[in-house]
């Protein structure tokens, strides 16, 4: 196989053989703006908040969820996600191609410290509609160390849905459209053998890094284990021409253009000006 360039040897045998990989941001400085901007955020309804990994001792479960999608909101409409995917966009090119589409509304993730429910279970991505030509790009908002990191199966990218059955079941707190889902909470989750959790690896992540994975990965958040509030965004990103569905879920508008070659561009203005116009109405104007 040909070496992808400006793609190291390492990050390209970490993708293919385990399914992830670790990599230090090109340009991190987005990443630091949005942990300011998002302690700002949440101090306007926690004022005593002192820092992001204290917001669990500040909020009681009864206002957790409001209060995080009230400032994702604000989040997406900064676009702190897509900033961060911006200024790094050259290594993306060079890891999807040169026309890429970015998840409109990235999640946002706020994962408390043993809150089982704040965490997403084990899964696979494509049980619920998404592609293995898509990649999720986890960027940590605060530390994300051994105790409070997501896990995953290495090789389990690449291995058949037969090897991993689930169970389908209807969330009892999840319901379409809410909130919770809006935040990538599962409305009808797809329930993974228990078992499997002890074959999935714990992946570190700094401020500053990101972590790259195919949705055919199997993977959850796991229980945070630490002692303290785990943040951090997830931006899905795929290649315009892809074969995926761009509307999904609650959003007609899942995926937006990130950037594209000139020869994309030239193509599609060419296939615009070639395209039938409308047929005129033979109704009388009323």
């Amino acid at each position: 196989m040909t070496a992808v360039p400006g793609l190291s040897a390492d990050i390209e045998s970490m993708l293919l053989e385990r399914g992830w990989a670790v990599v230090d941001l090109p340009d991190p400085s987005p990443v630091r703006s949005a942990r300011e901007w998002l302690l700002t955020e949440l101090r306007k309804s926690l004022p005593s908040l002192e820092a992001l990994e204290k917001y669990h001792r500040i909020v009681d479960d009864e206002r957790h969820i409001s209060v995080v999608h009230d400032v994702a909101e604000r989040f997406w409409a900064a676009r702190y996600g897509h900033q961060v995917i911006a200024a790094n966009v050259a290594f993306f090119r060079g890891l999807l191609g040169p026309d890429l589409h970015v998840q409109h509304y990235p999640y946002l993730r706020v994962v408390r410290p043993d809150h089982v429910e704040d965490a997403v279970p084990l899964h696979r991505d494509t049980y619920y509609g998404a592609s293995p030509f898509e990649v999720s790009v986890v960027v940590p908002l605060t530390e994300m160390g051994r105790a409070s990191a997501l896990r995953a199966i290495p090789g389990s990218h690449v291995e058949p849905d037969s090897a991993y059955p689930f169970v389908q079941t209807e969330s009892s707190d999840v319901a379409f459209g809410s909130a919770r889902h809006k935040l990538g909470y599962a409305y009808a989750p797809r329930l993974l053998d228990p078992s499997l959790d002890a074959r999935a690896e714990p992946i570190p992540v700094s401020v500053g890094q990101m972590l790259i994975f195919s949705l055919s990965l199997v993977h959850g958040g796991g229980a945070n284990a630490s002692e303290e509030t785990r943040f951090s965004t997830d931006i899905r990103i795929v290649n315009s021409h892809a074969p995926v569905s761009f509307s999904r879920g609650v959003r007609a508008d899942y995926y937006v253009p990130l950037c594209a070659s000139p020869i994309s561009v030239s193509a599609s203005r060419f296939l615009a000006a070639n395209r039938p116009a409308e047929p005129a109405s033979s109704e009388a104007p009323s």
